[in-house]
């Protein structure tokens, strides 16, 4: 109690000094001596003020670099804090019947968590700059936010589409999420710019600033409906999502545990479990069959209560049954029943897996039992144990000693470093302090994910502080704006993590969702939670604070606007950058939708198409930051009819390419559709005539002309019509007609004796 009013009065006295350094940056450059710098960068006392401002650039541009790659790393062990936070499950009854269901819906997950794992820099970045500006409008957080936008949607979109091999395609699979997540990705960046220069120029309202970030939910909201399936008779209607034919599913059977739950009696030795795993629901033949598996705990903890397994299970042709082991590891004693899962999952060859069973058709659940044992627990022991798992607590700490000691080995361990080569020592070393930095953090499993996740969390909020008064530096020394500086240099560094990301998903994932749905789900998060949030803590703080005198000083044109103060946003820039952005969105959008319409795939195919998809969106972001430097650098100071002409012909440049790889798309798709006709017609010329049926043919005997009845001229008719193939290119379409051929040459019977 005596210590508390000091402590106190020291975090008033520290934030009141950082509350002078942000004043003191507002009227001295932070590049200059005395300016109090930023949050963290220069250092008081820094002999860096003295160097050439070349040198300094070159000093701040490798700093933040290498700083990027410090937001990388704790990037990563962030968004596996959310993979695990993520994957828990729970278990409710459904008409009696215990079902497993995921605590986090997909879709929700992937609009929240994920967004925000993949999304942190730029929205701290957003939040740091509304702070640092002494909650006045800070360029540099709202341009990173729209420059990473541009970055995502047409550089990463462009790469996923290259790197597929030319015999692939991947294609979005949650096609009606897809649409709505565009949808809003183009709506953010509008109202975006709507709020900025249109509604109420140069300033944001309290109202403006809650609803952006309102959007937030009524996305996820609409998402999650979406996802369940809600709207798919509307987009069924209106031609943008096709209809389903059940009727064309092979009945090649389910898979199915043979029970939903088995109990194994705790034992002080290991004991082997094997379940049975069977095809159901077959009307055919049975082809050859395959699943993954996986063991995931529950309340067991892994490694102590089960083995932690992964692998493939397969089914030979004609197998209806097959038998999957694990092991329950030796243990003295179990205080409580402790519960793990078995999951099937990826089933390829057979019609995925029972609907009727736990899981659904998506996966089979297994729930397996472990009965406690040995000698009967205290009910204090009992009490501590519903809320502290000691062994769970053990295997965290266990888990935190071996990431440690991994740190200091090339590629987390003595036997990878053995083998490891040149360039992975260079990546050690030069990535290591920050490895350091990642192992102080807690491990992964620990509370299941939240203790990793608020850490990182943090770590990611100081890195990216450091990096603010670095771009700051950076565009300070060299001037330049910091507009230009966001949508390029920290742009680009803060979407890299985004951009192995989405490479990795490309090449793996077996649909596009990964790489194109999470895009645009992720561009819409930016400007709902990365604008929304400090906008409102900003408008807010005004309309409580009133004017100050440095308010007045820097926006006198305001004084007789308003009763008190507002938040004033220099949004001339930013609004021309916004609004040229949503154009080039809308082109982007419309390409990718062309590639699915004419080519049948988001990502890949042949490499003409995919080269010409590739080359545009790639122009499209160099365009569009080109065009936006331009306006910032030189566009106020040139002649207007300059600035219309080199406007104008960007547009007609971004215009001319993209409607090239609009024809290459669509006249590619046309040939290979000529190809597939060819091939099929020429595939009929080589098949053999059927063998006339004996009632068919009139012989000599019977006085026969070599012509047929009616009703046997209707048959061939029909038999012929029967052979028209359909091809599936993005939708369905009829291939030719059978070759032309003459009523004598169609029904002419071959001669054969009695």
């Amino acid at each position: 109690r005596a210590r508390a009013p000091r402590a106190l009065a020291a975090l008033r006295k520290g934030l009141a000094a950082l509350r002078t350094k942000m004043v003191l940056s507002r009227v001295v450059n932070i590049c200059e001596e005395g300016s109090g710098g930023g949050m963290i960068f220069p250092v008081e006392g820094s002999p860096e003020f003295g160097w050439p401002s070349s040198v300094r650039g070159i000093v701040y541009a490798v700093s933040m670099v290498y700083w990027f790659i410090g937001v990388a790393i704790v990037a990563d062990l962030f968004m596996a804090s959310i993979d695990m936070i993520t994957s828990r499950r729970c278990r409710w009854k459904v008409n009696g019947k215990l079902r497993t269901f995921k605590v986090w819906n997909e879709t929700i997950a992937t609009l929240t968590l994920m967004a925000l794992g993949s999304s942190a820099p730029e929205i701290f970045l957003a939040m740091i700059d509304i702070v640092k500006k002494d909650f006045h409008f800070g360029g540099l957080g709202p341009s990173t936010i729209v420059g990473s936008a541009a970055f995502n949607l047409l550089v990463i979109v462009a790469v996923c589409i290259l790197v597929i091999p030319e015999d692939e395609v991947r294609v979005v699979k949650k096609l009606p999420v897809l649409y709505v997540t565009a949808f809003f990705s183009v709506f953010a960046y509008v109202w975006m710019a709507l709020t900025l220069s249109v509604i109420t120029p140069r300033v944001v309202d309290i109202w403006e600033a809650l609803a952006t970030l309102m959007f937030l939910p009524v996305l996820v909201y609409i998402s999650y409906k979406t996802d369940g399936g809600y709207f798919d008779g509307f987009m069924a209607r209106v031609g943008v999502l096709p209809v389903a034919d059940e009727d064309s599913k092979p009945e090649a059977g389910v898979l199915a545990f043979s029970t939903d739950t088995i109990k194994v009696p705790g034992a002080p030795q290991q004991r082997l479990v094997e379940v049975l795993v069977s095809r159901k629901k077959a009307s055919g033949p049975l082809g050859p069959a395959q699943c993954t598996y996986k063991t995931e705990h529950f309340t067991a903890v892994p490694g102590v209560d089960f083995e932690v397994l992964s692998g493939e299970l397969t089914f030979k042709e004609g197998e209806r049954e097959t038998t999957l082991e694990f092991a329950i590891p030796a243990k003295a004693r179990r205080v409580a029943d402790v519960e793990f899962f078995v999951i099937l999952q990826d089933a390829e060859g057979v019609n995925g897996f029972d609907p009727d069973d736990d899981g659904g058709e998506q996966e089979a659940i297994l729930t397996v039992l472990v009965e406690r044992h040995g000698p009967e627990a205290s009910w204090c022991r009992r009490a501590i144990h519903r809320h502290v798992n000691w062994d769970s607590f053990k295997v965290s700490m266990a888990e935190w000693k071996d990431q440690i000691t991994s740190v200091f080995y090339v590629n987390g361990s003595l036997e990878e470093q053995k083998e490891a080569s040149k360039t992975d020592w260079a990546m050690h070393l030069l990535s290591l302090p920050w490895k350091v930095l990642v192992a102080c953090l807690p491990p992964v499993y620990m509370a299941g994910g939240w203790a990793c996740f608020c850490g990182s969390l943090l770590g990611i909020a100081v890195l990216t502080a450091a990096v603010s008064d670095l771009a700051e530096l950076f565009g300070c020394v060299l001037n330049i704006p910091d507009i230009v500086t966001a949508i390029t240099f920290v742009a680009l560094g803060t979407s890299m993590p985004d951009l192995f990301a989405s490479l990795t998903s490309a090449k793996e994932d077996p649909t596009a969702d990964a790489s194109v749905v999470n895009v645009t789900g992720s561009n819409s998060v930016n400007v709902f939670l990365g604008l929304g949030l400090p906008w409102s803590v900003a408008t807010i703080y005004w309309q409580i604070n009133g004017r100050t005198p440095l308010w007045e000083e820097l926006y006198p044109e305001m004084l007789d606007a308003f009763d008190g103060a507002a938040f004033i946003v220099e949004s001339q820039d930013l609004g021309f950058g916004v609004g040229s952005f949503c154009l080039l969105c809308l082109l982007a959008m419309t390409l990718l939708h062309a590639r699915r319409k004419y080519l049948g795939a988001e990502l890949g195919g042949h490499f003409v198409p995919k080269f010409a998809a590739f080359m545009t969106f790639v122009s499209l972001w160099v365009a569009w930051v080109f065009i936006v430097s331009w306006r910032v650098l030189i566009g106020h100071s040139s002649d207007p009819v300059a600035n219309v002409g080199v406007i104008g012909g960007m547009c007609m440049i971004v215009g001319m390419v993209w409607g090239a790889s609009m024809f290459i798309t669509k006249t590619f798709a046309m040939r290979l559709e000529l190809l597939q006709d060819k091939a099929q017609q020429e595939r009929e010329l080589r098949e053999p005539e059927q063998e006339p049926r004996p009632e068919q043919i009139q012989t000599a005997d019977t006085g026969g002309t070599g012509s047929m009845d009616a009703e046997a001229e209707d048959a061939v008719v029909k038999d012929a019509k029967a052979q028209e193939q359909v091809l599936d290119i993005g939708e369905e379409k009829e291939v030719g007609a059978i070759p032309q051929m003459s009523p004598d040459e169609q029904f002419a019977i071959p001669q054969m004796s009695p």
